[in-house]
């Protein structure tokens, strides 16, 4: 303790020191993370949880502080401080109070100060937004090294620019914000009226924006743009709204020879593609010889036709012209759909030309790696057995089908750790410190945040480390990331992690569900981070939405205390075990149908289901691509898990693999 004690003093006053040199150098390190990179390349402890036990509970005070105002008490807190990683956070919020006054150099400071942090791009935004309310342009661009990202904030820049002297800038950047398929944010309007009384758009940019509203579907912006149009232009922006009302208006129509009916041309073919490809192709092929088009204009409409035919049940193109197209273009996006057309329809012959047209990165994926050799064993093209053994290596959906159908293991391909020495890095320790104190106080957000923040700093190696740190501090969601962000796949032990073991196994024996396939239910799901929402507001591990959760907790009479409980692990995992159970019963067992149904939606899979195809063929063939992922990586998963576990592992039943979809 004797030791500790002198160490502790040591570090203060080498922080105190840091300090000084930061104001007179402008010295970006934290206090501990400076004392700590004079070790230089050796292995550096961090710090453990107990060890900043007294600053925390400070920290926290200062907090209280703040509430009150930060008068003397809170500063001789902070002063407290020196050392502790979340210290900065204190000087964020008082800072927050001090935009009015504050100037570019402050501001400069202060993000130098929190380098390696999310509070530096938070403090860039509100100080932003701060100097353009109150018009102080040179304050507003006295932070700024290049247009910010944030649209909001580059129309705040641009006429930052205008009222500094810069014109030309100003409007070239107004011209290219204006320019979009969708009224822009109301942030740009000062800035686009001082343009539009100057000069404002020509006829070509009104044009170009009128054309990118069509493709919007937002046929008010083009009877809008008519104000700032001449009369010629105001003619022709009436003839697109009419054919975007009524696209059928082109179908023999003869149009004067300009670029711009040209355009109302092939947009309208475009739209009456949309409803009708057949329609839009018979349109097309007469308006081709009524009119001189570009290529351009020849493709957009080619692409529009070959695409809708391709979902169009009723109204296709003729087959044999959209099989043509899809040959000429060489686009993969619309091949790839070709092809899963094929596959549900066992044209495999098709299958075999169609995978000619992809580019050589798309065709080297295991899924058309596996269609080369399912599609060549059906033709009887000659051995494949070469193909089938190469993909029977890989981890995947397709490479496990391919070790199924040779009879062989799968192989997981897992590395294991490298052990490598971790050298001193400013980010990862201040990373690691950060994230460590905010998952203390239970801000769990907060420490995704950061660590994310880090990770987008660092290197791939260093990403790697800090994935090994995840996973020795228990952080097993960050530790996935890591992963992610690394691109780290074959180390399987960041990537699966078997966190909330017991949950659920305890819950998948109360369901009678396999525990690994729960966990991999969740680990697609949320990438098992406990505090996961969706863009539609599904919630949790299992990714439930509250309707369906509050739906299975009053039918089973299971503990549920509000949607925010979504976000505890075991309620989450009973509730999307338990509808995930009834979707089992639903389909008998058929894990398939079950994961398609839990991803898309019973209703859907009904839809999908026609009785006819193998397991193989209906997966890649579903018209959602979320969910033939979703329920591959799934499957895919549940064999990892369950060969880490030291399980017996098969990709599908016999009865999945026995039944017709």
């Amino acid at each position: 303790m004797h030791f500790y004690r002198v160490f502790r003093l040591y570090h203060t006053i080498i922080w105190s020191l840091m300090e000084a040199l930061r104001f007179l150098s402008g010295a970006v390190f934290l206090g501990w993370l400076c004392c700590s990179a004079a070790v230089g390349n050796e292995a550096f402890p961090l710090p453990s949880t107990d060890q900043w036990s007294d600053e925390r509970a400070l920290y926290q005070d200062a907090l209280a502080e703040l509430d009150s105002g930060a008068g003397n008490r809170y500063r001789d807190i902070r002063a407290a401080l020196a050392s502790y990683p979340l210290r900065i956070d204190l000087d964020f919020s008082t800072n927050l109070g001090l935009l009015h006054d504050m100037t570019p150099a402050e501001a400069r400071a202060f993000m130098a100060r929190a380098q390696g942090t999310p509070l530096a791009s938070r403090l860039m935004v509100a100080y932003l937004r701060h100097k353009a309310q109150d018009r102080r342009w040179r304050a507003f661009l006295g932070v700024l090294d290049a247009p910010p990202a944030m649209v909001e904030l580059q129309c705040h820049y641009y006429r930052a620019l205008l009222a500094t002297g810069d014109q030309a800038m100003a409007f070239e950047g107004a011209a290219s914000l204006w320019n979009v398929g969708f009224s822009q944010d109301d942030a740009c309007d000062p800035l686009f009226a001082r343009w539009m009384a100057n000069s404002g758009p020509d006829d070509a940019l009104i044009w170009s924006r009128a054309l990118k509203a069509f493709q919007a579907k937002n046929g008010r912006l083009i009877r809008y743009l008519k104000r700032f149009a001449g009369d010629a232009l105001q003619r022709d922006l009436d003839e697109l709204g009419a054919v975007y009302r009524r696209p059928s208006r082109v179908e023999g129509r003869r149009y004067p020879d300009t670029k711009r009916h040209g355009d109302i041309v092939a947009y309208g073919v475009v739209r009456l593609a949309q409803l009708n490809p057949n329609r839009g192709y018979q349109a097309m092929t007469a308006l081709t010889q009524m009119h001189r088009l570009s290529t351009d204009q020849s493709d957009l409409m080619r692409a529009s036709i070959v695409r809708h035919s391709l979902f169009a049940e009723r109204t296709p193109a003729p087959e044999r012209w959209v099989d043509t197209q899809i040959e000429r273009l060489r686009d993969d996006e619309l091949t790839l759909i070709w092809l899963r057309k094929q596959i549900a329809q066992s044209e495999w012959a098709a299958i075999q030309r169609g995978l000619s047209w992809l580019s050589g990165s798309a065709r080297e994926q295991d899924r058309w790696r596996y269609w080369d050799a399912r599609s060549r064993d059906q033709l009887g093209l000659g051995s494949t057995a070469g193909l089938w053994q190469a993909l029977s290596q890989s981890r995947s959906f397709h490479g496990f089908l391919a070790a199924d159908y040779l009879g062989s293991s799968y192989q997981l391909n897992a590395r294991t750790p490298p052990g490598l020495e971790r050298p001193q890095s400013q980010a990862i320790w201040l990373g690691v410190g950060r994230v460590q104190e905010l998952l203390v106080l239970n801000e769990q957000r907060l420490a995704k945040e950061q660590w994310r923040h880090t990770l987008n700093q660092v290197s791939a190696v260093d990403r790697e480390r800090l994935g090994d740190i995840a996973i020795e501090q228990n952080w097993f969601d960050l530790a996935i990331d890591a992963a992610n962000s690394g691109a780290i796949w074959d180390r399987l032990d960041l990537r699966f992690p078997t966190v909330h073991w017991d949950e659920f196994q305890h819950i998948g024996a109360l369901q009678q569900l396999d525990a690994n396939e729960l966990i991999a239910i969740a680990r697609r799901e949320s990438g098992l981070y406990p505090l996961a929402r969706s863009k539609v507001g599904a919630r949790g591990l299992m990714q439930l939405m509250p309707s369906t959760a509050r739906s299975m907790a009053a039918k089973h009479n299971h503990r549920y205390r509000g949607d925010a409980s979504l976000y505890e692990a075991d309620i989450n995992i009973l509730l999307g075990a338990t509808y995930y159970r009834e979707l089992m019963q639903r389909y008998e067992r058929n894990r398939v149908k079950s994961l398609a149904a839990y991803n898309a939606g019973p209703s859907r899979v009904t839809r999908w289901s026609s009785g006819e195809l193998p397991i193989d063929q209906w997966v890649d063939s579903l018209p959602f691509g979320e969910t033939r992922e979703y329920v591959q990586a799934v499957l895919a998963y549940t064999v990892i898990y369950r060969t880490q576990n030291g399980m017996a592992a098969s990709l599908l039943s016999q009865s999945e693999r026995a039944a017709h979809y």
